[in-house]
């Protein structure tokens, strides 16, 4: 898809800038999405195989971010990583790295190796390595690439990855990354948190969506004007989860007690 689909795209999600590489034929191309009154993007560096940008979010000291979707072309890729290597010499700031690189690091990483698949493992964990870049942890599917819909023609590995050198690890200590399913796409979602994501227990579990609400005239209005588009997906729905057991105790009243025989 070219520039004009990515304009349309970011009017319809509500994202007021975006910087992009474009696609070349059918391969490549990159997409940065962002919201002006929250965050800052000052393009670094555009090369087709990533984008490198200053972040500065409001009231925070800015840090880079690199987003690679690196070529599956050996040759290409090593252009990619002296690229990387190239800005982590003249910068000092913390750095985030993400994206497809196209390679894995070990052997669980793939459903199939070679020698081939395990030289490159090598040189993908010696450049890492050389760069003193640090893993960002994961939750989730193991790979996050598949192709092949039987047990003879699926492939399947981690080509999808965060890393980060000392300053950002340091400065984002509770950074945190899970793996969201694939649905039209043969690679997962990687979602991202510099600030790690809510435990499960402080979500005030057990909470239960009760469909009976949607009965309620005013339910879609509450939950408009209840969700925080400010806070981190986690911490969101947190809030609304306890603002929703509140609205179904004082407003809408408990169900269980409304089913009770007298």
């Amino acid at each position: 898809m070219g520039g004009e689909q990515a304009e349309k795209i970011a009017k319809i999600i509500g994202y007021d800038g975006h910087e992009r590489v474009d696609a070349m034929g059918f391969s490549g191309g990159i997409w940065v999405y962002r919201k002006k009154d929250l965050v800052t993007i000052n393009p670094i560096h555009k090369h087709n195989q990533h984008i490198t940008m200053e972040i500065t979010r409001v009231g925070a000291t800015p840090w880079f971010f690199s987003i690679v979707y690196a070529s599956p072309d050996a040759t290409k890729r090593k252009e990619l990583w002296e690229e990387l290597k190239s800005f982590a010499t003249q910068h000092n700031k913390p750095w985030l790295i993400a994206g497809d690189f196209n390679d894995t690091k070990f052997l669980s990483e793939r459903n199939t190796s070679c020698r081939e698949t395990d030289r490159r493992s090598a040189l993908f964990n010696e450049r890492i390595e050389d760069m003193d870049l640090i893993e960002v942890e994961f939750s989730g599917a193991a790979h996050t690439w598949a192709r092949g819909r039987s047990l003879e023609t699926r492939q399947s590995g981690r080509l999808d990855r965060a890393l980060c050198n000392e300053g950002w690890a340091l400065r984002f200590e509770k950074a945190s990354m899970k793996h969201l399913t694939a649905i039209h796409s043969d690679h997962c979602p990687i979602f991202i948190s510099p600030n790690g994501f809510v435990p499960i227990q402080a979500l005030h579990r057990p909470f239960r969506f009760q469909s009976t609400w949607m009965s309620h005239e005013n339910f879609q209005e509450f939950v408009s004007q209840k969700w925080d588009k400010s806070r981190p997906l986690m911490s969101a729905l947190s809030k609304l989860s306890n603002d929703l057991m509140l609205w179904n105790r004082d407003t809408f009243g408990n169900i269980f007690e409304q089913k009770r025989p007298w």
